[in-house]
């Protein structure tokens, strides 16, 4: 019965080790925050296209790229997160490319909150539902 007992403790204490993560979180600001899925798509970078892509500075400011616009404007991150005052180039995009920058547009437009576990943001609108997974990298 002993011997149970400790190999049920050992079992525990591995599934709570494994549990745990041991990636720190990324902070928000100064980081290259590349879009790996957005309202449940993953992207997929083509025909020579910029990747979609968000830095938010520590100056309240935003830049980034559609995947075929660059774009730029203020964020505020006090309560939540929200883009404000964007704006963007009016590149002619051929498809599916055009889709894709209007999904990533229209996810930033409509984030609200958001959540870092690890490398891994997700953007969330008013309903909590995710709009947009990103993958932090070090500014490039």
């Amino acid at each position: 019965m002993k011997k149970l007992v400790s190999i049920l403790c050992f079992t525990l204490s591995l599934a709570a080790c494994s549990a745990t993560s041991s990636v720190p979180d990324e902070p928000l600001q100064d980081r290259y925050w590349r879009a790996v899925e957005i309202d449940g798509q993953a992207v997929q970078v083509t025909n020579n296209r910029a990747e979609p892509h968000v830095v938010l500075a520590k100056d309240q400011r935003a830049h980034g790229s559609d995947g075929c616009n660059r774009f730029n404007g203020g964020y505020d991150a006090t309560q939540g997160l929200r883009f404000s005052r964007m704006a963007s180039t009016m590149m002619a995009c051929i498809p599916p490319v055009d889709v894709m920058a209007r999904a990533f547009s229209t996810a930033l437009t409509e984030t609200a909150n958001y959540r870092i576990r690890g490398k891994q943001m997700e953007l969330l609108d008013a309903d909590g539902k995710v709009r947009m997974r990103l993958e932090a990298t070090f500014l490039k």
